[in-house]
């Protein structure tokens, strides 16, 4: 059974389509990027798939069923900026919420959750932070939280929207060895990707929209210079910066 398939989805702003007739068989156990240019309908995607969007057209089911009946099977790390860091919240509490998806409908967290939630920190390395007020990190360490909190979802398909943007060095290495660490345990791990660079060093397979799909398949077959036209209209600049790659 395919972990996530897509069938013939459509999703428009203002009558205008962002993606369109988009069809994905997405198998587990694999680390697949999503790229292509700005405008493109890399969110859009992704958060159709979410069941995040309304469809024009099209079907989305997650391990055969409907999104709604497999979210706790799903863990959603969105961009940065969508998250309020003003509000009045620590750490833990923020990793914490990656468990109301285990608990009862009345019910508070229990011994073995706030153990997920230690050992999540450690393995992120912020166990030390985790009584600090979220706004008082710098962004690599805010990325990590919510890495943090995906991890203590103890999910089977992650969602990752732009992970690398804003993140040093630290944050970014951690990402990437934690990817690979979800994939060898059977997860799936979908990440909106904007650095072509980096593409066949963090990516099994890639997902090219540019409004329709352009192309899925392994990371070492689909990234070539043709598909990377298609995908980016002809935009010579990313095409001199990614030859050296796929020359």
């Amino acid at each position: 059974m395919n972990v996530i398939t897509v069938k013939n989805l459509t999703i428009s702003y203002n009558k205008k389509p962002a993606i369109k007739g988009v069809n994905l068989n997405i198998a587990s156990g694999s680390v697949i990027g999503i790229v292509g240019p700005n405008g493109a309908g890399k969110s859009t995607l992704l958060k159709g798939i979410l069941g995040l969007l309304p469809f024009d057209t099209g079907e989305v089911k997650i391990f055969g069923k409907d999104i709604e009946d497999s979210r706790k099977r799903i863990s959603y790390i969105p961009q940065r900026e969508q998250f309020d860091w003003d509000f009045p919240i620590c750490v833990e509490d923020v990793v914490m919420m990656g468990r109301y998806a285990h608990l009862p409908i009345v019910g508070f967290p229990k011994s073995g959750d706030r153990q997920i939630v230690e050992e999540v920190l450690k393995k992120i390395e912020m166990d030390k932070y985790s009584k600090r007020q979220i706004r008082q990190l710098s962004g690599g360490q805010q990325q990590r939280v919510f890495l943090a909190r995906a991890l203590a979802q103890e999910s089977d398909v992650y969602f990752l929207d732009e992970p690398f943007v804003g993140v040093d060095a630290k944050t970014e290495k951690a990402i990437f060895s934690l990817m690979k660490e979800l994939k060898e345990s059977g997860k799936t791990i979908l990440v909106i990707h904007h650095d072509l660079g980096k593409v066949l060093e963090y990516f099994d397979k890639l997902i090219m929209v540019n409004q329709t799909l352009i192309a899925f398949g392994d990371s070492k077959e689909v990234f070539t210079p043709e598909l990377i036209n298609r995908t980016y209209g002809g935009k010579l600049t990313i095409l001199q910066k990614t030859e050296e790659l796929i020359s």
